[in-house]
């Protein structure tokens, strides 16, 4: 993807800057707001950190008690993305130049504003359910001199706008919108099990954008849903609703915060004919995978569901309704074998020599037996290759 210059001028315009480390984070927020506010800012993503329950709600409004503060926060945890969205914005001038727009859950309007400054002939509303966050997008928007962007405050859910969009864009906002129904499935498991969860989860947002969009209308969403969960069972939402993929635009996009590198899910969708979410979700995944290398992560569980030569043994092991482990078996097309492992923090898959394998039904069999006692239910099952079509 091309970096434009207009995407490094608008960063620079509204003080969007990389932050290199979480001390220089905490020194530039604290110079920007007050002690105070660093400190809470600072506990509550502590407590994230740590994995403690915290509310998502509370966290946005938080950060959004003034756009300066809504700025200097997203800079240092979607600095990387913003920059990203930007490049793909500008490379998309179909799906905005001259269109009607919503941004569904803006946060403080920084890519709606970016929209409507790259894109002067658009219309182009930001949505969002946090009041702080809608208030600091208008200030943005009044900043930038922009008389082509609204903000209105409502659950995205059941927002109903006045004229259907040509254009409804959705980025990073999934997790956030749909944690509650989300917070509790699986990360791993059957995959076409756990992506239907996951599709029924999605589904009443997807809806809210059917019922938003013109037929024929765009969908573009970049989300912190990947193929290592989610990824599908979004598209299958949007896909019952009418939204049909178009794979070579759907991609996964790579971009780095203030800790890490980050992986998102780039969707295009469009409310005519198109692609199925299975077809989109195996052509992206394919451009990268090579038969009989070992991956991790959603690679892992796309090389067992789509190397598979015929049927694929799976063992999910329960904790109560909960799913602990997953192990898998089957014979790559290659004739090599592949035994899959995950959990929550991991999935692995390994390529192995036909004949080693008396030592792949034994590891087989030693990791099962850590879940022989009665705690737990061992679930056998057998299935084919659910992303070939």
């Amino acid at each position: 993807m091309k970096a434009y210059e207009q995407v490094e001028a608008y960063m620079q315009e509204i003080g969007l800057k990389y932050i290199k480390n979480s001390n220089d984070f905490i020194a530039g927020l604290t110079y920007r707001t007050d002690k105070n506010y660093a400190l809470k800012v600072a506990q509550e993503l502590n407590a994230r950190g740590t994995g403690q329950v915290t509310s998502n709600s509370v966290f946005y409004k938080m950060k959004n008690e003034s756009l300066t503060a809504s700025i200097y926060i997203s800079a240092a945890f979607d600095g990387g993305l913003f920059r990203h969205l930007g490049n793909l914005i500008i490379d998309s001038k179909e799906l905005f130049d001259g269109k009607t727009i919503i941004d569904m859950g803006c946060d403080c309007g920084i890519v709606t504003c970016f929209i409507a400054k790259m894109y002067p002939s658009c219309r182009v509303t930001g949505v969002d359910i946090n009041s702080s966050a809608v208030e600091n997008g208008k200030q943005l928007a009044e900043k930038l001199s922009l008389d082509n962007v609204d903000f209105v405050c409502a659950d995205v859910n059941d927002y109903h706008a006045d004229d259907k969009a040509d254009t409804i864009c959705s980025f990073r906002g999934l997790l956030d919108i749909c944690f509650e129904k989300t917070s509790s499935l699986p990360f791993f498991g059957e995959m076409e099990r756990r992506e239907n969860m996951y599709c029924q989860a999605f589904s009443g947002y997807a809806q809210a954008i059917s019922d938003n969009l013109k037929n024929d209308g765009f969908v573009l969403s970049v989300e912190r849903y990947t193929a290592d969960y989610g990824w599908l069972g979004w598209m299958k939402a949007l896909s019952a609703c009418g939204i049909n993929m178009n794979a070579e635009k759907c991609m996964l996009m790579r971009a780095s915060d203030i800790n890490s590198v980050k992986e998102y899910s780039v969707t295009l969708a469009q409310k005519s004919a198109g692609c199925s979410p299975m077809a989109a979700f195996n052509a992206v995944l394919s451009r990268d995978f090579k038969s009989g290398t070992g991956y991790e992560g959603g690679m892992a569980e796309f090389a067992l569901y789509s190397d598979a030569d015929g049927d694929i043994d799976i063992y999910d092991i329960f904790d109560g309704d909960k799913i602990v482990h997953q192990f898998a078996c089957a014979k790559a097309e290659s004739g090599k074998l592949m035994y899959y492992d995950a959990n929550s923090t991991k999935k692995k898959i390994k390529y192995m020599n036909p004949k080693k394998k008396d030592a792949l039904d034994k590891m087989l069999r030693d990791n099962l037996s850590v879940y022989s006692d009665e705690k737990y239910k061992i679930e056998h099952l057998t299935v084919g290759s659910a992303i070939k079509e």
